[in-house]
């Protein structure tokens, strides 16, 4: 279990960072997006370990959707990038924001179980990054 909390926080942090350098500072964004999506290769690796790491069946679903977003990401986003955020593409935001949502929530839930401060900050972390990247795709003004 100290891996899945581990990797979910890490991953909480990696996406705050993009989706704060997404909005603020885009130079950044690339890098960070690299980082984001780079993570998917651990996730994997602890998600196929799982038996020998005794993960419970939330942090290996975690792990497997976590993974599954960074490929689908990286190939929209660096391998083949398209522009699907503005203006929006919903077939490519679907799939790509309910993965992400389905392995943050798989994090997430369980931390109530475990430690009830770890599942108020990763919520709060969810929050901030989730607000940052609405924040990111609000068209410009008419005329700007």
């Amino acid at each position: 279990m100290v891996i899945a909390v581990v990797f979910g926080f890490v991953a909480q942090v990696a996406l705050l960072g993009f989706f704060a350098a997404f909005r603020w500072v885009p130079a950044w964004a690339p890098g960070f997006g690299l980082l984001v999506y780079a993570l998917g290769v651990p996730a994997a690796l602890f998600g196929v370990a799982s038996p020998l790491l005794g993960l419970d069946w939330p942090a290996v679903a975690a792990l497997g959707l976590y993974a599954a977003w960074s490929v689908f990401g990286a190939w929209i986003d660096v391998i083949r990038p398209i522009a699907w955020r503005v203006p929006p593409r919903w077939p490519v935001i679907v799939p790509y924001a309910l993965l992400l949502t389905a392995s943050l929530l798989c994090f997430w839930v369980p931390l109530w179980f475990v430690d009830r401060a770890l599942w108020v900050v990763f919520g709060l972390l969810y929050a901030a990054h989730t607000t940052l990247n609405a924040a990111s795709h609000r068209r410009p003004p008419p005329g700007a």
